[in-house]
């Protein structure tokens, strides 16, 4: 992968071009006009319950539901390998690190595509070495602190490998509001040694990763081997930003409260108290998009 995929939308290409300080000033005004929303205890169980359940293992995304590609006959897995992931597909390398390995959450960006293809999704579940997955020091819309790569030499963390069409690439990216596109030299190998890469497409937050007394948190709910940093469940993270944020006392609730019901308010407070504290996305493997 020698060329960057195609971005033809003036917007987004604006967007990826903000530097740090342009975008909090773009967060900030859209954050400013969004509507106050009303808080349910069931918004709260869907924010803990990220990064979202996905099958045990690589699968094919259709129309029609999943399918495990350990469940299809060698000659129909060959086919499918070759029709995603080959090099005549078309289709793009993007690591998923959080969310976007859940089908529900591929159904619901893709579900607008009026072409099959552009719905239909190859997920390559594998490990990705020397780095690890922790949670973004900032939340998303939906209240939870959404994943981001932080280095960690010797850990091989859980991802997974989306090939996408060029369409998916670019509605992904618009979705990734707070997020950085690059792409990063670094090993992934997909599980039972059925594919290996080293040069793939990834977001990484623009507000690094969530620090606990100065050093980086992983994320529980994403499996690591040689882990050496320090694992908090998404209910931990959130806690720990509500003190951090909203003070002694504060948790989980408090802080998706203050997400539904003034966002724009709360983003001074995270500004103040948890982003000067975060990890930024350093790597000598890590290539930013020329925006």
């Amino acid at each position: 992968m020698t060329e960057w995929p195609p971005i033809e939308e003036p917007e987004l290409l604006e967007r990826l071009s903000f530097d740090d300080a342009e975008f909090e000033r773009y967060l900030r005004t859209l954050l400013e006009r969004l509507p106050a929303r009303e808080f349910k205890p069931a918004l709260l169980a869907r924010a803990l319950g990220y990064p979202w359940a996905r099958p045990p293992g690589s699968y094919l995304l259709r129309d029609a539901g999943t399918e495990l590609l350990a469940t299809m006959e060698p000659a129909a897995r060959e086919r499918t390998l070759a029709q995603f992931a080959g090099s005549a597909s078309g289709r793009l390398p993007l690591l998923a690190i959080g969310s976007n390995a859940a089908p529900e959450v591929l159904t619901a960006k893709f579900a607008h595509f009026e072409a099959a293809d552009n719905r239909a999704v190859l997920a390559l579940s594998g490990r990705l070495h020397d780095f690890d997955v922790g949670a973004a020091a900032q939340p998303a819309l939906y209240g939870s602190m959404p994943a981001t790569l932080f280095p960690s030499p010797g850990t091989a963390v859980a991802t997974t490998l989306l090939w996408v069409t060029p369409a998916q690439f670019t509605q992904l990216t618009w979705s990734e509001l707070s997020y950085r596109l690059g792409r990063l030299r670094a090993r992934f190998i997909a599980d039972a040694g059925a594919a290996e890469f080293d040069q793939i497409l990834v977001f990484v937050s623009r507000f690094g990763n969530f620090c606990v007394d100065g050093q980086a948190v992983a994320m529980a709910a994403v499996p690591a081997l040689g882990r050496t940093a320090m694992a908090l469940t998404q209910e931990q993270v959130l806690d720990a930003v509500a003190v951090q944020a909203l003070g002694p006392g504060a948790g989980a609730e408090a802080l998706l409260r203050a997400v539904c019901e003034d966002f724009g308010g709360l983003l001074p407070k995270l500004v103040a108290a948890v982003h000067g504290e975060a990890q930024r996305f350093e790597s000598a493997r890590w290539t930013p998009f020329p925006g």
